[in-house]
């Protein structure tokens, strides 16, 4: 079973979506079946605001209203099937760092 995740980003993507796209790209070098599209949101077929990542085709809503966690991210992905590659270790500090990085850039 493979998991398909897309973000719907502004055009073009800065700020919360390209956060999210690094976030995703180090999840799928990790993981054996994650895939992942970055769609413009004037492309994709719904009407949604962006950044909005959906898992399996369900949005992920960050808890405080505003930001996507590496936590909140990783269950969602956990909660739809995906699976680590063998060998690869869980990316959860790798995806801090990029979260981190981006808070000190605001």
């Amino acid at each position: 079973m493979s998991v398909e995740v897309r973000i719907v980003s502004k055009t073009p993507p800065g700020g919360r979506c390209e956060l999210y796209a690094r976030m995703l790209f180090e999840i799928v070098r990790s993981h054996a079946n994650v895939y992942y599209t970055l769609i413009p949101a004037d492309l994709n077929p719904e009407e949604v605001t962006p950044p909005l990542v959906l898992v399996s085709g369900t949005p992920v809503h960050p808890e405080d209203g505003v930001i996507l966690t590496p936590p909140e991210v990783l269950r969602a992905l956990e909660k739809a099937g995906a699976e680590l590659r063998e060998g690869s270790s869980p990316p959860e500090e790798r995806l801090w760092e990029l979260y981190e990085e981006f808070l000190s850039g605001i």
